[in-house]
């Protein structure tokens, strides 16, 4: 008996002494990431932290000129007690959130949009867990590679309509159809709500409790009217989905894959895999995510291409030409027309690069403690990858503000393969965040500006006295959608394209 009492003695002993190891263990990583010093930053001020330095405009150009000032392509922030890492070159993005991904792929919430106004369907903003996990397979499985259709379409309302076609299964108007426009008034919404400096609700928690009443809670008011207009944004459509349904056997719009993915996460939710629609759509609506985000950096990145196009017309000749030179005048392009493109793809990446449709992305979050290059990263660091910083690094691309296209081309005309392809660093993120639909987004913007170039001529206004004017390169002050401010142009069809026929017999009538 006493053996027996001295062996369980020992045995506690030892165990004791194994997790006084284990904490001082813990405890000195734990000092030692805090001994290490955070990224290069500018001084700080007590409780505000970097809070009065932060501009509400173009905060994408901020960030990388306050990189270049400190000699260092990693910026840390920290915005009342809120930790900000900001990146400005590819390499240290990869390193962070495609190598690392699993610490780096979780999301800061808007507090305005998700807890003030209540609105919760935005699959890029979910936090990294298991529930994000199985939209993605479902967002993946729905937009494969495999799935592409082959379509040829005008801008913004066509956009629009694809986007609804592909995602709703719904037929779509050419002109001024409703989800379209629900969609990009919703987004107007969400961007509103989340523009730096708008909402100081998104920086300090606590003013969520507010009541109403109180000076300075005027935002809650302004949460109301926009948990309305996001309602009926995902009602709507949701509601003539489920009709169109039964109507339609030819489309296989994104709410029928739900069913499906979530039988086989949770084998209990009958009536989930019955039909589908029990599910909590105001907690996340991938139909509404998927739109929203295709129709606003599409459009502005599409709208960037014409502009380009009006201020370089001999850059626009010359894709004509190569697109002439591969489609001819008989047909409207087509993906398989894609490859055999190489200036048109540069042309393409250029207008990505010159201005990016989402310079800032959307900001990643730490789940733990990181060291990285010496310096300590925290847990809940909201890490933003500056896209528009990556492409307009002087070191990379000499004289960023000028679109050249030749600065893809390398010899023989092939497009050049070392250097950052905007493609994949523009618009569409990195890591495991990065956008499921992403081919799906690239092949609509190459077959839109193909299909713009084989039909029209994209030239100048003029004035009364018949002198051009210009159009100068002026983007929205905005960092989460850049788009080109309001600049005039004219659009005609070409000379020698029977432009009616084509667009009669390859696009049809006015249903999508």
């Amino acid at each position: 008996m006493s053996s027996g009492t001295n062996m369980f003695a020992v045995n506690a002993q030892d165990l004791l002494v194994l997790c006084l190891c284990f904490v001082l263990h813990v405890g000195y990583r734990y000092r030692r990431k805090r001994s290490l010093p955070s990224p290069p930053g500018p001084t700080r001020w007590p409780i505000a932290g970097n809070a009065f330095m932060m501009p509400s405009t173009y905060i994408h150009v901020f960030y990388k000129n306050l990189g270049a000032k400190l000699g260092s392509k990693m910026v840390y922030l920290e915005v009342f007690g809120n930790p900000i890492l900001i990146v400005n070159d590819l390499e240290t993005a990869r390193d962070l959130l495609e190598k690392c991904a699993a610490l780096y792929s979780s999301r800061r919430q808007i507090r305005m949009l998700t807890e003030v106004i209540g609105f919760k369907a935005l699959f890029g903003l979910m936090p990294y867990a298991d529930e994000w996990r199985i939209h993605r397979r479902m967002l993946h499985q729905h937009f494969s590679e495999t799935r592409l259709l082959t379509y040829s379409f005008e801008i913004n309302s066509f956009i629009g309509g694809l986007s609804s076609s592909l995602t709703y299964g719904l037929p779509t108007q050419r002109k001024n159809d409703p989800l379209v426009r629900f969609a990009e008034q919703g987004w107007l919404v969400i961007n509103r709500s989340g523009a730096p400096g708008r909402y100081l609700v998104n920086i300090l928690a606590p003013l969520k409790y507010a009541p109403g009443w109180m000076p300075g809670a005027g935002f809650k008011k302004e949460a109301k009217e926009m948990r309305k207009k996001l309602d009926r944004l995902i009602d709507e459509p949701y509601e003539a989905t489920v009709n169109a349904m039964v109507r339609y056997t030819n489309s296989a719009p994104l709410l029928e894959t739900l069913p499906k993915v979530y039988a086989s996460a949770d084998k209990d939710n009958t009536q989930a895999i019955v039909c589908g629609r029990n599910f909590d759509r105001h907690r996340y609506d991938p139909d509404f995510d998927l739109q929203a985000r295709t129709i606003e950096t599409t459009a502005a990145a599409t709208m960037t291409f014409i502009l380009a196009m009006v201020i370089h017309p001999e850059v626009q000749m010359r894709a004509q030409q190569e697109v002439d030179s591969v489609v001819g005048n008989q047909r409207l392009p087509e993906f398989s027309d894609i490859p055999h493109l190489p200036y048109l793809s540069a042309v393409i990446k250029e207008v990505l690069r010159w201005n990016p449709a989402t310079p800032l992305g959307v900001p990643h979050m730490t789940s733990g403690q990181d060291v990285y290059k010496g310096y300590y990263i925290p847990n809940n660091c909201t890490v933003i990858a500056n896209a528009y910083a990556m492409l307009h690094d002087e070191d990379v691309f000499p004289d960023p503000t000028e679109f050249r296209p030749g600065r893809f081309i390398g010899e023989g005309g092939h497009l050049r393969q070392d250097i950052p392809d905007p493609e994949f660093v523009a618009t569409f993120g990195f890591g495991r965040r990065a956008c499921p639909g992403s081919h799906l987004a690239r092949s609509m913007l190459y077959i839109t500006a193909a299909s713009i170039l084989s039909l029209f001529d994209i030239s100048s206004s003029v004035d009364t006295d018949g002198k051009p004017i210009k159009a100068n390169p002026r983007f929205a002050p905005s960092s989460l959608v850049s788009d080109p401010l309001p600049f005039p142009c004219k659009i005609i069809p070409r000379s020698g394209k029977d432009v009616k026929y084509l667009m009669k017999e390859y696009v049809g009538a006015e249903l999508i």
